[in-house]
């Protein structure tokens, strides 16, 4: 498979949180040909590969909301209310394009003051109680099409860059379900795995981590990584972050929340199978299905693998697609030497 058109597809393909169907029925397309697929009650969907009846599970994770927008008025002018949904960046809503989950022909564009009849005080981000979204229609008209709760994503299309980089929507965290997806691929040329391996493409992420949670629960597993994004370098970014560059592998975390035998064992994997990765140390929780998976049940031993990305939550992310196959390479080499703790 193409990776580059897999992340173009899960890209392309709404799912707000709450609302994953449209992206989970995707994934699912490319992990029915490699594992068992199922889905749960909350909408997590899970790929199981590997030895089926082994003792030991490694759950693998990367969750497939993506941020969005949920209608919560119409006014009698037409015009459409909305609030966030996810970790919405109000720096990008003012006069961006956004479209109806579920009817990619209703485009509607946020109202935005112009700078001839400003006083100034629009300059900044507008807060979200001031949001309206405009249709082009009026009240009756939109009520036709939009009810309340209904939910909107960017109308941005995914974009190949030079030096094999992508720009997109919902990149986060669509890239690490490609990746998850490309490990899938990998590990299904192997003749036979001695352990379990459950892939769990997780919901509601950005919202309440509710699938994590459940799904994580469910199966039970004896180790877990959590695949997503973190930051990257980018101008006027200082501090650790500076020193994260695309194309230059995925990130290895090390938190007091995670398990550091299993970041150890991360580090030397992509050592000995010379792929190369960085370091991205967290005093505390991580901000990740991590958190929620380490601490499941009695506990699972958790490690979180990311890939590098500028501007998230904007509708125009970047990342490398080197260090989409480098994530793949490395957690797929990870599974085939038994994980951090192979009897």
């Amino acid at each position: 498979m193409d990776l580059k058109d897999i992340i173009f597809n899960l890209c392309s393909t709404s799912g707000v949180s709450g609302n994953e169907e449209p992206a989970v029925n995707a994934a699912e397309k490319y992990l029915e040909s490699f594992a068992e697929v199922s889905t749960d009650s909350n909408g997590n969907l899970f790929a199981v590969l590997g030895n089926l009846n082994a003792e030991k599970t490694i759950l693998l994770d990367a969750h497939i909301d993506r941020i969005g927008l949920i209608v919560t008025d119409i006014d009698k002018n037409g015009f459409v209310k909305v609030d966030k949904c996810g970790g919405f960046d109000l720096r990008t809503l003012q006069d961006s394009s956004l479209v109806l989950q579920g009817n990619p022909d209703l485009v509607g564009t946020v109202c935005c003051m112009p700078p001839h009849l400003s006083d100034g005080k629009e300059d900044t981000a507008v807060s979200i109680d001031k949001a309206y979204v405009d249709f082009g229609m009026t009240e009756a008209e939109v009520k036709k099409h939009i009810k309340i709760g209904d939910v909107l994503t960017f109308n941005t299309e995914p974009k190949m860059l030079l030096n094999n980089k992508i720009s997109a929507p919902a990149l986060d965290n669509r890239c690490s379900v490609a990746s998850l997806i490309r490990c899938a691929e990998l590990l299904n040329t192997e003749q036979s795995l001695d352990y379990k391996v459950i892939i769990m493409l997780s919901v509601q992420e950005e919202t309440f981590g509710t699938g994590a949670k459940t799904g994580a629960f469910s199966v039970n597993a004896d180790e877990a990584i959590a695949v997503d994004v973190s930051f990257a370098s980018q101008p006027d970014v200082t501090g650790q972050y500076s020193k994260i560059d695309l194309s230059k592998g995925p990130m290895i975390c090390i938190s007091p929340i995670l398990n550091r035998t299993m970041s150890d064992k991360l580090i030397e994997v992509a050592e000995n199978a010379k792929i190369p990765y960085q370091l991205e140390p967290i005093s505390g929780a991580t901000g990740t299905n991590a958190d929620n998976i380490a601490v499941t049940k009695n506990g699972v031993k958790t490690s979180v693998v990311s890939i590098p990305q500028r501007y998230m939550h904007t509708p125009n992310e970047v990342i490398s697609l080197d260090d989409v196959e480098n994530t793949a390479k490395l957690i797929c080499e990870y599974i085939k030497c038994g994980g951090a703790f192979n009897a």
